[in-house]
């Protein structure tokens, strides 16, 4: 992504968000990180939070539909495509050379923790991101059951919250423990339960 000082403004404040929360973020830090001054992050954004937004923005878009995007088309059994998947989230680079790391959890998650009982433009930016997550799942969800692979006895969007939450909720947990195998064991049942709950008429 880093093509220009934009892009690297960018970069250089998800990496900080993510490692250190938006509170923690040191302005001159990033920038100095970022080979800039107040006066180049001036001309694209108009203060720290607009730039954190709009980095967030960018990232979580980028990230959801690249990594979320049309998955199930790739494989013939769908709670196949979902397993996969999940497998793979952990190893997953969110942007640049800054992978996922279950240390800091995600990313998303992270940021509304922090930010979206305090400011209503964070709030608003982290909801959309977070529905953009969820139609993602729900679409191929939609896909599979109007191609015959899945039954039509479940809704679309209720399971795809349940899918959300569910990461989400291990995510958070296996942060607090530092254990990916809460992950690895929890994802593994999510599949199991997808496969009673949902799939066949």
């Amino acid at each position: 992504m880093k093509e220009n000082m934009r892009d690297i403004l960018i970069q250089t404040m998800f990496e900080s968000l993510y490692h250190e929360g938006y509170n923690a973020s040191n302005l001159i830090d990033l920038l100095k990180k970022a080979g800039t001054s107040k006066g180049g992050m001036y001309h694209y954004f108009g203060s720290k939070k607009e730039l954190a937004i709009e980095a967030m923005r960018v990232v979580g878009e980028n990230f959801i539909d690249r990594f979320w995007g049309g998955y199930f088309e790739r494989y013939e059994d769908p709670l196949a495509a979902l397993s996969e998947l999940f497998r793979a989230l952990p190893k997953a680079t969110i942007i640049g050379d800054c992978p996922f790391d279950f240390k800091y959890g995600c990313p998303l998650n992270q940021m509304i923790q922090e930010m979206s009982a305090l400011d209503e433009d964070f709030k608003t930016l982290l909801e959309l991101l977070m529905d953009r997550w969820i139609a993602l799942i729900s679409k191929d969800l939609k896909s599979a059951q109007d191609s015959g692979q899945m039954g039509t006895s479940f809704d679309p969007d209720s399971v795809a919250r349940f899918i959300v939450s569910s990461i989400e909720g291990t995510l958070t947990l296996m942060k607090v423990k530092q254990d990916i195998r809460i992950y690895e064991e929890n994802m593994a049942l999510l599949v199991r339960t997808l496969s009673v709950l949902s799939f066949k008429d």
